[in-house]
């Protein structure tokens, strides 16, 4: 699929669509939220992605390895050839997160069974996201009947699955609840709950409404609902400039607000990425500048507790 109008065109259109039902909502004396499908940052992002899902069903239920490539000089306006940020966002992530930003939890002050429970946890994320080896597509991919009955059951009485979290969160949640056009932290609170889930584990115990932090579209389908959320659950985040992310870390593009974009890595230093856009993994090397602008230039990611980076 090739657009067939300027990314600017897109762009404007984009905007006008989202005014005028906007406008209409506001005659019509209804709360039209921004945070939702009509986030303008975001429906703008979905409407100019340059990677569409031609390979989203994979090949004999694989998808293959994601070979980096050598860095493009798109690539290289935004980071160096090592992968490290030429950017930051420090005083925006400080704001928001001042009270443990990179300030790693020590796994020796942990009990045996809170390790076990958040290394078990992360070698899931990690499993989901890791794009340098074959990856099931089941694990994004199930039949779209399927997805709606588990997109239903989540709802209705907490059940989660523990495959098809692309199908589920984007083609079964985000199209009954009206944001089809923008499901990236549906699609990355699902990969975290189905991680949660195949660990053995409830996702319930971090993510609940006592802690206002409940993992469910209705309260994290907005990019900064959702980067609150996972810091709410007690995750660490970690500044992208000081720390290189591993694989399996949940990135934020800027400081994790809305508008926004959120996305996993693929690889250690997230030069690779999984996203809705892209569940068969997406080398920002290749990416043009214009995409890398819009929506991966991450200012924090987040790891469970336990689970530290190192400096670059």
């Amino acid at each position: 699929m090739k657009w067939k109008f300027g990314a600017r065109r897109v762009l404007i259109l984009a905007y006008f669509i989202v005014g005028g039902l906007w406008l209409m909502s506001q005659r019509a004396g209804a709360q039209f939220s921004l945070t939702r499908a009509s986030d303008l940052g975001e429906l703008a992002e979905s409407a100019v992605s340059e990677l569409p899902l031609d390979g989203v069903l994979g090949d004999n239920g694989v998808y293959p390895p994601v070979s980096s490539a050598t860095p493009s000089t798109d690539y290289l306006q935004y980071f160096e050839a090592s992968g490290h940020p030429k950017f930051n966002y420090h005083k925006s992530v400080a704001k928001r997160f001042a009270a443990r930003l990179n300030h790693g939890v020590d796994p020796i002050s942990q009990s045996p069974a809170e390790k076990e429970k958040w290394n078990k946890i992360y070698a899931e994320l990690k499993g989901f996201a890791d794009r340098q080896v074959q990856t099931p597509t089941n694990l994004l991919v199930i039949d779209n009947a399927d997805a709606y009955k588990w997109s239903e059951a989540l709802e209705a009485s907490g059940a989660i699955s523990t495959s098809g979290a692309w199908s589920i969160a984007t083609q079964a949640t985000a199209v009954r609840h009206g944001f089809a056009n923008t499901p990236c932290a549906e699609f990355q609170s699902e990969i975290v709950r189905e991680s949660y889930e195949r660990a053995g584990y409830h996702v319930t115990d971090d993510f609940n409404t006592a802690k206002g932090n409940q993992l469910i579209w209705s309260n994290s389908a907005a990019v900064v609902e959702f980067s609150r959320d996972l810091y709410a659950a007690g995750w660490v985040p970690w500044e992208t400039y000081f720390y290189r992310p591993l694989a399996g870390a949940i990135l934020m593009n800027g400081a994790g607000e809305t508008p926004g974009h959120t996305f996993i890595a693929a690889v250690d230093g997230a030069s690779i990425i999984v996203d809705n856009g892209a569940p068969q993994g997406r080398d920002l090397h290749t990416t043009t500048a214009k995409i890398i602008d819009m929506e991966y230039v991450p200012g924090v990611f987040f790891l469970p507790p336990g689970i530290n980076p190192e400096r670059w």
